[in-house]
């Protein structure tokens, strides 16, 4: 499971309070801004505690309450480095992934049910996220270089922006092939 995964990685680099693992996991991604579920994280950080995989110790503070810190064990740390030499999750389980990916494609599928002026406002709509999209992801990396981030981390944001890219292209093309021009060149 990769988010089991991805809070050992977090927490190989330093022990956390559990509700700042949540700005922790995509701090170098800002402002790209990933989500992730509150729910699902302590849910998962329970079941690692419970495979000793990762414990928790009590930090004391003064004037505010005392913290509990989430750090990663011996055990949890041979888990994850038994998980990232593996090639354990590294192939797609979804013959048709990009639709899991990007959601908006399932309604694609039945635009024939819509007016052309509704199937036109849908594509401008996904147009207007796709920019607004690319533009945090590349402001994203550009904040991710000055800060110097991982290399390998730098290079997921650019694999997003080329991403993005790709369905700004691909959202044009389709409002082109309806007779809307979007003002845009190729990029």
């Amino acid at each position: 499971m990769a988010f089991k995964h991805l809070l050992l990685g977090t927490l190989l680099d330093y022990p956390v309070h559990a509700y700042d693992m949540i700005k922790k996991c995509f701090s170098d991604f800002t402002p790209a801004n990933p989500r992730l579920n509150e729910g699902r994280l302590y849910a998962t950080l329970k079941l690692l505690e419970r495979d000793g995989l990762v414990k928790r110790h009590l930090r004391r503070q003064r004037d505010v309450p005392d913290q509990k810190i989430v750090s990663i064990t011996p055990l949890g740390a041979e888990e994850f480095r038994r998980w990232l030499e593996s090639d354990e999750e590294e192939e797609g389980h979804v013959k048709f992934d990009f639709f899991t990916q990007y959601p908006f494609l399932t309604k694609v599928n039945f635009f024939k049910f819509l007016s052309e002026e509704a199937t036109v406002g849908k594509l401008r709509e996904q147009l207007r996220i796709s920019r607004a999209r690319l533009e945090r992801f590349e402001q994203a990396r550009e904040e991710m270089l000055a800060k110097r981030v991982d290399h390998y981390r730098v290079r997921i944001i650019e694999y997003g922006i080329e991403v993005e890219k790709l369905r700004t292209r691909w959202l044009r093309e389709m409002l082109a092939e309806k007779g809307v021009q979007t003002g845009e060149t190729e990029g």
